[in-house]
């Protein structure tokens, strides 16, 4: 079984942008064997605001509706909920991509964590 995960990053090296001010989302998809890029999705959603406005979270979790975990810098409690109530899990990390990768393969191998 597989599934994607978005992560907030402006240098596809480590997670470094809050949700409700991400440029874009990295999406990828993780397997018990490997993890592989899908794609840089852009954040189109200056019209609507900055930060945590209602509208905001909403067009983000739309954007990421194909995701099953997000990881960013910070998110808003209000926010974090919206997506867990829409199926869409939140972390806020200062991690390395490499790390994630690692941790995620790791755990998908043994088993232990899941994070889906």
């Amino acid at each position: 079984m597989s599934y994607r995960i978005a992560i907030a990053s402006s240098n596809g090296e480590s997670v470094n942008q809050h949700f409700g001010n991400a440029e874009n989302f990295l999406i990828y998809e993780v397997s018990k064997e490997k993890v592989s890029f899908v794609e840089d999705r852009p954040m189109q959603s200056s019209s609507i605001g900055a930060g945590h406005s209602d509208e905001k979270v909403v067009y983000l979790a739309d954007q990421l509706q194909d995701c099953s975990v997000v990881f960013v810098t910070k998110i808003g409690m209000k926010a974090s909920r919206y997506l867990y109530q829409h199926k869409l899990k939140s972390f806020q990390v200062n991690f390395s991509l490499n790390y994630i990768f690692t941790t995620l393969l790791r755990n998908e191998q043994s088993g232990r964590i899941k994070i889906i």
